[in-house]
């Protein structure tokens, strides 16, 4: 390596000498160029920085419009599509984008992958001043769609080459036979996957093809390493498993790689340094490079609808050198013109052409080299000492994953590492950080006390600074961060330079605030148990003068501490000394230990009353023990909560097995009195010790399980993994924020129009929809936090609360004469199933002064899982009272023409999978006609939702369908803006 910087160094020199005589030479007729008018590109990213694959496209475009002879201003934005996939991402960048582009005018608009282009073509007028796009990273499909449907509009298309690849690799290896194809269960995923089956089923080899997407990680692993030598991996993109698991794409790779016995080639040359052996693999860099050359012709003036879209080839045939070395590959076996990385530096190959030139060249320079050999050596001596200090100083900053921040004292300009940009998400120079705009996203509640403790320092009271404050990311969550830094004087005293670190502590504070929770929940234990123990003794005292009564009282309390009264089992305390005692007695001998929760438990105690769920609790006892399964061990844990401990352990499909024999028993229905119910379970299975060395550990992990159990589906079981956890964590967040949300004025409503179909078409109403936006927690989605609000019982307070403001907003807007319309409002079958529902319904139209038939109520098909009758004889009465009754979502569950045609409803809501299909799918909308068929011979009225375009709205009027609700229409809008739309909405059917 010496020698290869000391050859470098020479030719440097040498072309140095070249340069300074040509330097001399003065030039003549040079002019300067004309100046011309400034020419603005936008690149707009699907993923967000750090994502290898646009990372490369990236580096590829910049690389081609720097070099231009008159080279465009860049600006780069990123979408974080991947990690963030949700409406509130688009509402967010198209604001950037408004605030930050309405004055620059752009020549042209660069997209790379799907996302990017679909903003850009949804937004184009009114973000991007109708500019040209060009695209990158687009298969042939979606690019064929673009071109005939859009105007000024060319790009790259991005054509994998699996086909080419196969070919490679018979080359190398003539014997082989079956291509294992690995593709995850995404969208993407799977279109890359059919691509490459049905390019490599075309090949004359007549390979066998094994997809593996239906496999776990660990399945995949497995499989891979037990493969022959007629076998190879050809690996697509895959970032989660068969299971739904995320998975970090290189780390995969490179494990996939290290577990394989065969190559495994790729389809993209990002894998390249993750395990991947090669291949002809599609290159981001050059997809870059050529959307950057076809935007220099569209803004050099070509029209770019004369310009096709390009599409040759963006692949290069590279292979892994130290992958061939695995494999015992040599280079003589790989087609020409393949290209070689990671091969170890060979001087004489690397510089054959130059060594005999340089030998010359060194006989010339050789006195001046003598004459510098001194001071070369003294710099060599400092660049290493630079060196090293660098790399400890990198070592220590990547190993601590630490920020690294600096303010100049004497401009007062601050500086972030890149660490910072990628922790928050925010690009450089979008918060003007560095004129302390940072300031504006920390926390209200942590930013004096971090004034306070920085002005200390500077002021000298304090040795060190340090600060730990929450910042907010750009995806609304705040981040917890410690920071850490030191004042640098002059010999005067005055400031120089102020620097330090921070670290990203978010992790800790949840941990803080879930041992503190746990700290709780023992105190309560440890009160509920010295009560007991209270108790024991106050009856122990009473029964000691007999010492006949004496045995047998101590008998009875036995009973009574270990043995729960209403089902017979052993409880608790009998549960958790049994397995200590387990533990003790054999450390490290595996048992399995099931937790099951009868699903929907609450319901039949609502409906059905506590002594009713009090035989069902003992019939369940009664059913487990009636199993007599050997091995086993039953216990009441509490509520409807039982646990199953088998000693004897075999393997997973054994376990899985038994887990699917124990939900199966309790299929059958229960009989009480003259009454049935059926039940189903969700077990959550935890093995000792591999999921826990300790008792609570152990049956914390379970009860873990179970609830991923129940979020699968119910009657289903789920076996612990670690990542389990953290979910779980999450969920308890959100439901101690949401236990909040209502006081501190978290919720709100926003309203979706609905418009009544036909000649005049007037707005029918309108459906409101809750959000919360958590100061901690950002903006939460209504899938995420309405069903933890369902399971916590938390939905009662806030649907009531719903139901008042809409019944404020919609007297509101009735008393202004805006609207004679409808307000809709979701109910759960939790509120239906309260008592005082119906009256608390009619409560609150009396004190919003809202006549009920400006209220429409909507339900699910829900309430079809239990106490039925109830629900139908409490909807009857609202709907007497002129409460419209819409039943949503209908064709998506369970329901029956039976069940329907007993319901009062008034309305039928058509569930937006069901409209997605039309035009297109003829099969879709006969079945939507007939739903609308069947809804008006009921005599109801028929809604149809998520109707996106205007053929959408076509068909559906001429099937026969009285309402429509969706984008097409509008968004749900906030209450602010709800009378403009009206405005607006009117406005435009007079202009009709």
């Amino acid at each position: 390596m010496k020698v290869t910087r000391f050859a470098k160094s020479g030719i440097c020199l040498f072309l140095l000498l070249i340069v300074l005589g040509a330097g001399i030479v003065p030039a003549v007729g040079a002019e300067a160029p004309a100046p011309s008018r400034e020419r603005n590109v936008l690149i707009l990213h699907s993923y967000h920085k750090g994502f290898e694959w646009t990372d490369e496209q990236s580096q590829g475009i910049e690389e081609r419009l720097k070099a231009a002879a008159q080279p465009p201003a860049l600006y780069e934005e990123y979408m974080d599509w991947k990690r963030y996939p949700s409406q509130d991402t688009l509402d967010r960048f198209r604001q950037t984008i408004l605030q930050k582009y309405a004055k620059v005018p752009l020549s042209a608009v660069i997209t790379t992958d799907d996302k990017a282009l679909d903003f850009a073509i949804q937004y184009r007028t009114e973000l991007f001043q109708d500019a040209p796009i060009i695209f990158s990273g687009i298969n042939e499909i979606r690019a064929d769609q673009i071109k005939q449907g859009q105007e000024r509009i060319t790009g790259v298309q991005e054509e994998i080459e699996p086909a080419e690849t196969v070919e490679l690799a018979l080359k190398i290896n003539p014997n082989l036979k079956n291509v294992y194809l690995l593709f995850d269960n995404s969208e993407s995923g799977q279109s890359t996957g059919a691509l490459a089956r049905q390019r490599l089923e075309q090949l004359p080899a007549h390979l066998n093809i094994h997809a593996m997407n239906q496999l776990s990680a660990e399945e995949i692993r497995r499989t891979v390493a037990g493969l022959g030598e007629d076998s190879i991996v050809l690996m697509t993109t895959y970032y989660s498993d068969s299971t739904g698991r995320i998975l970090e794409f290189g780390r995969f790779s490179a494990e996939l790689a290290a577990a394989s016995s065969v190559p495994v080639y790729h389809l993209y040359d990002f894998g390249l340094g993750h395990g991947a052996f090669g291949g002809s693999l599609l290159s981001g860099r050059m997809q870059g490079q050529k959307a950057a050359e076809i935007a220099l012709r569209v803004i050099q003036g070509e029209d770019p609808d004369s310009i096709p879209v390009y599409k040759g080839s963006t692949a290069r045939r590279v292979f892994d050198y130290k992958q061939m070395e695995r494999f015992h590959i040599s280079a003589s076996d790989l087609p020409k013109g393949s290209e070689i990385i990671n091969k170890p530096f060979s001087f004489y190959e690397e510089y054959q052409a130059l060594v005999i030139s340089l030998l010359a060249i060194f006989t010339l320079l050789l006195a001046l080299i003598v004459l510098l050999l001194v001071y070369v050596r003294s710099i060599r001596a400092m660049r290493r000492k630079l060196e090293k200090s660098n790399e400890r100083f990198s070592l220590a900053t990547y190993g601590a994953d630490a920020v690294i921040w600096e303010l100049d004292m004497s401009a007062m300009n601050y500086y972030f590492s890149d660490r910072w940009y990628e922790l928050l998400g925010y690009s450089k120079g979008e918060l003007d950080e560095g004129r302390g705009g940072w300031r504006s996203i920390v926390h209200p509640e942590d930013a004096e006390q971090e004034d306070k403790q920085r002005r200390e320092h500077l002021s000298g009271r304090t040795a060190y600074y340090y600060s730990e404050y929450r910042m907010r990311a750009k995806s609304g969550e705040y981040k917890w961060f410690q920071a850490r830094g030191k004042l640098l004087r002059d010999d005067r005293g005055g400031f120089v330079r102020f620097a330090g670190s921070m670290v990203d502590i978010t992790d800790r504070k949840g941990m803080e605030s879930e041992l503190q929770m746990s700290y709780q929940e023992l105190e309560s234990t440890y009160e509920e148990l010295a009560a007991l123990q209270d108790e024991l003794l106050e009856q122990y005292n009473k029964v000691v003068e007999n010492q006949t009564l004496l045995q047998a009282s101590e008998e009875q309390y036995r009973e009574l501490a270990y043995r729960d009264a209403l089902s017979g089992l052993p409880n608790r305390l009998s549960l958790y000394e049994e397995l200590a005692g387990m533990i003790e007695k054999a450390p490290g001998q595996p048992f399995t230990l099931y937790f099951m929760d009868i699903d929907n438990f609450k319901y039949i105690n609502d409906s059905m009353g506590h002594s009713f769920g009090d035989e069902l609790l003992h019939g369940v006892g009664e059913r487990l023990e009636g199993l007599g399964w050997t091995g086993c061990r039953n216990y009441r844990l509490s509520g409807d909560e039982f646990v199953v401990v088998q000693e004897r352990v075999g393997n997973l499909e054994e376990i899985s097995a038994y887990a699917q024999e124990l939900a199966a028993a309790f299929r059958a229905p229960f009989r009480l009195g003259e009454s049935s119910a059926h039940l189903s379970v969700s077990i959550g299975i935890a093995q000792y010790p591999r999921n826990g060395e300790r008792t609570d550990t152990l049956i914390m992990n379970a009860d873990i399980a179970m609830y991923r159990a129940k979020e699968t589906g119910k009657g289903k079981y789920v076996v612990y993994e670690e990542d389990m956890q953290r979910e779980f964590d999450e969920r308890v967040v959100i439901e101690k924020h949401l236990r909040n949300a209502i006081e501190g004025q978290e919720l709100s409503l926003h309203y979706q129009p609905i418009q009544q179909l036909g000649a005049e078409g007037e707005v029918w109403g309108f459906e409101a929809l809750l959000r919360w936006n958590s100061p901690a927690l950002g903006f939460v989605s209504p899938l995420t936090f309405i069903r933890i609000a369902e399971d916590s019982r938390l939905i009662i307070p806030i649907g009531q609360w719903v139901l008042r403001r809409a019944c404020d907003f919609m007297a509101g807007m009735v008393k202004k004469g805006l609207t004679d319309g409808r307000i809709s409002v979701n109910l759960s079958v939790s509120q239906l199933l309260q008592e005082d529902f119906t009256e608390n319904v009619l409560q609150t139209l009396e004190q919003s002064g809202l006549s009920p038939r400006h209220l429409e109520l909507e339900i699910t098909e829900s309430i079809f899982m239990g106490s039925f009758d109830l629900i139908r004889s409490k909807l009857e009465y609202l709907r007497r009272t002129g409460i419209g009754i819409a039943l949503d979502d209908f064709g998506t569950g369970y329901s029956s023409l039976s069940y329907l045609v007993q319901l009062p409803i008034t309305t039928l809501k058509i569930d937006k999978s069901f409209i997605d299909g039309i035009p297109a799918e003829e099969r879709t909308a006969s079945l939507t006609s007939s739903i609308i068929a069947i809804g008006h011979d009921m005599g109801l009225s028929v809604t149809a939702e998520g109707v996106e375009s205007e053929v959408q709205r076509r068909v559906l009027e001429e099937t026969g369908c009285d309402k429509i609700q969706g984008y097409y229409l509008s968004r749900p809008l906030p209450e602010s803006q709800v009378q403009a739309w009206l405005e607006s909405f009117q406005n435009s059917k007079i202009d009709a």
